[in-house]
């Protein structure tokens, strides 16, 4: 019987808004008709009162019963319990006075609606205060967010957790509101359980303990929890506090060393913010204008954004020796997006240099071999988030590292081939220890103590019958070797002594070596031959509107992409595979098909899992000649670009047709596993 009556004290939070709704529409109705005197004024105000009067007592009789069930703090139900009575007597009077023709009546009628109306405030704020917490009214609404950037470090209770508790769980269960005696805002509290005993124990073999029983049941069961119209806890947020359960409850582990699946570990690897400078400025800046990108580009600016959807940007200048103020012009349109600036072996110097403040959140500066002066430095120290600053080869002195004390984040400074002493360098690396500096002033210093690779010098990618290619580097006494069939050079390759010539399609291969040094890192350019001229190309669908190059024209202007995607010689294609058809000025023997790609995880960028290659003689009959798996990429965050070859049996043709096949979504190890990956095309060329 006493659970039957509480039940229909549930009824309450429908019930208690109908009084305040009323009341409040019978006190503007007395302001109004104060201004509009109407005959019929006193009997609608009457009705209204009746109405609320009503509506006061059973909210009261409603509201006294559901606070029988034990759940709120005894303190806080005797308030409003009492408040609640008190202004449902005075909801009473209120219809008493305004009936009454007494003139005492009729003078403290307003008096106690005033009152009524601030007992009606009071009662409710401790109405609330049961349900929310007392300091819902005046609390920061913004919810508390434990914020993880290590999720290996990472407590699993206190910051992975719990969180989940406060937000789906604690509205009922806290020292305001103990629905089933259960408090769970704390560990102390957890460990106590509840009506039910405990809530983390084991109860069958099947459920590991009470919690996970109430959270698996279907949400129309009445025993569900969170209740059905309660905010429910997301599939992996049931996957954390899972695992965490079936760990033995573990209040002080941290995440790092548990045992975890591939797919938990995802999970929790999503749980981690990121709070770089990077993250805190992507946050601050709108996306950069692809039309932009592109004119840079068209003005020999190389510049790309960090990421697919990332509104940061990396700018590239290298080696440009014509620099002028109309170059960084262009750039200041969006140059709070720039973190990224590469100035090395260019005419840069200290009068240029006066643009550097507008890129403030420049987090890489690359300035290696330029004509930069201690000046430079001072307009370098306005630059806050820098984090990387190269200044190798430059005429600066001891004064700048001074100067660069001003620098808060600055992690990696490069000083080879500069006038910095080895003191100045002790001194300044003692007050920054979190500073790697490179560079002492010792003359082998100023040789890296690595080889750089060499720079292959070509006038074009593309060449009709033969092409003269030279190998060059920085430094005397250093030795090129390369090799022109593909394999790897080593110090026992073919010795540059002379500009090589070739005459057939060559992947070019060459390291640089000396005594005492590491060989260097691999160059390589890849050099096609083009044997045959094209009547005409043409694609079986078009390329994503802000990669479409010059349309299908762009896989034969014998124009090679580079890194840099928005440079208008690629074609992307999206979730997609792609088909090009090449019609020749006549009938040729076809052996191999070159096709141009590029790869960069980071942007959603994959290289091509492989090719189907088709002849015909009439553009109508097409046989198929070649299928070419090529596989998916390894986990790597690499940008580079090649050539697939394929080679086919040798054909006449005058028709070749050629799908280059997407791997269409993101792998597993990438940060967005599942999303629609890109297909980036440059040249077919063939042979």
């Amino acid at each position: 019987m006493i659970a039957q009556t509480i039940q229909i004290g549930h009824l309450h939070p429908l019930l208690v808004h109908l009084p305040i709704g009323i009341l409040a529409i019978g006190f503007i109705l007395e302001l109004l008709y104060k201004k509009k005197p109407s005959e019929t004024a006193k009997d609608i105000v009457l009705v209204v009162l009746l109405i609320g009067f009503i509506s006061s007592l059973v909210s009261l009789g409603s509201g006294w019963l559901l606070g029988e069930d034990g759940s709120y703090d005894e303190t806080l139900l005797f308030r409003h319990r009492w408040l609640a009575v008190a202004f449902t007597v005075f909801t009473g009077l209120l219809y008493v006075l305004k009936k009454s023709t007494n003139h005492l009546a009729g003078k403290t009628y307003f008096p106690v609606f005033i009152i009524t109306l601030i007992l009606l405030s009071i009662t409710g704020h401790y109405g609330g205060s049961m349900t929310h917490g007392e300091d819902y009214l005046f609390a920061d609404n913004k919810e508390e967010k434990v914020i993880i950037e290590n999720v290996d470090e990472a407590l699993v209770y206190t910051d992975i957790v719990q969180p989940i508790f406060n937000a789906k769980c604690v509205s009922c269960h806290n020292p305001s509101k103990v629905k089933g005696g259960l408090l769970m805002n704390n560990q102390t509290n957890l460990l106590a359980g509840g009506d039910s005993g405990s809530i983390l124990d084991s109860v069958s073999k099947t459920e590991p303990s009470l919690m996970l029983m109430h959270l698996r049941l279907p949400l129309e069961h009445e025993d569900h929890m969170p209740p059905k119209g309660k905010i429910q806890p997301t599939a992996e947020e049931l996957q954390l506090i899972e695992w965490w359960m079936t760990n033995n409850n573990c209040f002080d582990c941290v995440a790092g060393p548990m045992d975890k699946s591939e797919e938990l570990q995802k999970i929790l690897k999503s749980l981690e913010v990121d709070n770089s400078p990077r993250a805190l400025i992507a946050k601050e800046v709108e996306p950069v204008s692809y039309d932009w990108l592109l004119a840079l580009n068209n003005s020999n600016i190389s510049a790309s954004t960090l990421a697919e959807d990332n509104p940061l940007v990396e700018v590239s200048l290298y080696g440009r020796k014509d620099l002028t103020k109309q170059d960084f012009k262009i750039l200041k349109k969006y140059a709070k997006n720039i973190v990224e600036l590469n100035l090395g072996n260019t005419n840069f110097n200290d009068t240029l240099a006066a643009v550097l403040p507008s890129f403030k959140h420049l987090t890489k500066l690359q300035l290696q071999r330029t004509g930069i002066t201690d000046l430079t430095v001072d307009k370098i120290a306005e630059l806050d988030y820098l984090e990387s600053l190269n200044l190798y080869g430059n005429a600066v002195n001891d004064e700048s590292l001074t100067k660069l004390n001003a620098l808060p984040n600055l992690t990696n400074l490069y000083l080879f081939g500069t006038n910095v002493t080895s003191k100045a360098i002790a001194k300044y690396t003692s007050a920054h220890p979190k500073t790697v500096v490179e560079g002492q002033v010792d003359s082998e210093l100023f040789k890296p103590t690595r080889l750089e690779p060499p720079i292959i010098i070509a006038d074009k990618d593309f060449f009709k019958d033969s092409l003269q290619i030279e190998l060059d580097y920085a430094f005397d006494d250093v030795d090129i070797h390369f090799t022109l069939d593909g394999s790897e050079p080593d110090a026992k390759a073919t010795k540059y002594t002379q500009p090589i010539l070739i005459t057939e399609s060559t992947l070019l291969k060459a390291v640089t070596v000396a005594e005492d040094y590491k060989p260097s890192k691999l160059s390589e350019s890849d050099f096609k031959r083009f044997k045959y001229d094209y009547a005409g190309i043409a694609l079986n669908k078009s390329p994503n509107e802000r990669y479409k190059g010059h349309g299908a024209a762009t896989l034969n202007d014998l124009k090679r992409g580079s890194t840099n995607f928005v440079d208008g010689n690629w074609l992307g294609f999206e979730g997609r595979h792609i088909t090009a058809t090449v019609e020749l000025g006549k009938k040729e023997t076809i052996s191999t098909v070159s096709v141009g790609t590029l790869s960069s995880p980071e942007k959603w960028i994959f290289y091509p899992t492989g090719f189907n290659v088709w002849t015909s003689t009439n553009g109508t009959d097409f046989k198929l000649v070649k299928r070419h798996k090529v596989g998916t990429e390894k986990i790597n965050t690499l940008t580079r670009f090649r050539f697939f070859d394929v080679h086919i049996p040798p054909t006449q043709a005058k028709y070749v047709r050629v799908e280059v096949k997407s791997q269409l979504k993101n792998p597993s190890w990438h940060p967005n596993p599942g999303g629609k990956s890109w297909l980036f095309v440059d040249e077919i060329v063939l042979n």
